[in-house]
């Protein structure tokens, strides 16, 4: 919606903030947001920019944003800075929240392949004020996790994909590595190392009032289609239908994994047998030891999971093609605050 006054939509009338992880992208992030600020002049918007100086800083500042009623909060960083903005913009329970704008700059950036595919415009500073202040907004269903683990029981929210077992081990081992290969060739080289070592473990896994056993390789629980650096992990995964997309992947021999690996970057290893498929709104996982746990590409361990949808909750801008019409089945949900 645009305001009468300035031609502005009423998300840039208010105080803009913008959050820069400066150690993202190894350092290109502070330079692309130094460029796009520049480029915000010439079309009447001042945003004051805000560094991160450690770990989880950016969910102290998104709560900050919140205390001086931002109306947009700009995410300069990879997922990993938008995993920390959304919990602190959703930890609060304010009754609304300011729009939040990615500008991807990360070692994965796999949130923004969902949220913002093929979009050459986010590159450039000039094209990139002129899409955005012409997208509208959409609210966006979020991720809640309920997690025990070795210090008790911790709620956290995700925006992009949560999984247990091989990739959680994977971010363990990508998180205590530089990432000089770049995003997909350190997650490549960290899920074969990873592959090497994991051992899957039993576990008790219910959804839609289904409890079973199993011991997989991996259980993904996805808000978004990609992770680990361009593995389109889960292809029917949407941000709007209230759902959870699950992607079971069984304990394959080894040979069976390095022979079609390269397919889960094409979204074909979902018609593969021991890959199955589903749709919840919750999800719960227990386990007799604690499991690696990956959410948006921080690494936790665990041994019990709640995971459930928060469904449109988190005001984003999207281009016009890739919100919902009437060819795509709707969910039917208004915005609001399901935690």
């Amino acid at each position: 919606m645009l305001s009468s006054t300035n031609n502005l939509p009423m998300w840039a009338q208010g105080p803009l903030i913008a959050i820069v992880n400066p150690r993202a992208g190894s350092g290109r992030a502070a330079k692309k947001w130094n460029a796009t600020q520049a480029a915000a002049a010439a079309f009447g918007l001042r945003i004051e920019t805000w560094h991160t100086q450690s770990p989880l800083h950016a969910t102290a500042l998104s709560q900050k944003a919140l205390s001086v009623n931002a109306s947009a909060v700009f995410v300069i960083g990879g997922d990993g800075t938008m995993n920390e903005v959304v919990n602190g913009l959703m930890g609060l329970k304010a009754s609304s929240l300011p729009v939040t704008i990615l500008v991807p700059v990360g070692t994965g950036s796999d949130f923004s392949r969902t949220l913002y595919p093929k979009c050459p415009a986010l590159a450039d500073p000039q094209r990139f004020w002129s899409h955005v202040l012409a997208w509208p907004e959409e609210f966006i269903d979020i991720g809640h996790l309920t997690l025990h683990g070795p210090k008790g029981t911790v709620q956290r929210y995700f925006a992009n994909v949560a999984d247990v077992g091989l990739g959680g081990l994977t971010a363990r081992i990508v998180n205590r590595r530089t990432k000089f290969l770049g995003g997909r060739m350190s997650f490549v080289a960290g899920a074969l190392e990873a592959y090497a070592t994991f051992h899957p473990q039993p576990l008790v896994l219910t959804v839609n009032g289904t409890t079973s056993q199993i011991s997989p390789l991996a259980v993904i629980m996805a808000n978004g289609g990609y992770f680990g650096g361009g593995m389109w992990i889960a292809p029917p995964a949407r941000f709007d239908d209230g759902l959870l997309t699950l992607v079971l992947v069984d304990n394959v021999p080894r040979s069976f994994f390095l022979r079609h690996f390269i397919e889960v970057y094409q979204g074909r290893h979902t018609q593969l047998k021991g890959v199955s498929v589903m749709t919840s709104a919750e999800v719960e996982i227990t386990a007799p030891a604690l499991m690696p746990l990956d959410m948006d590409g921080e690494d936790l361990q665990v041994d019990h999971i709640v995971c459930r949808v928060v469904p449109a909750v988190l005001p984003v801008l999207r281009p016009r093609a890739l919100l919902p019409d009437a060819s795509r089945p709707a969910s039917g949900l208004k915005p609001g605050r399901g935690i």
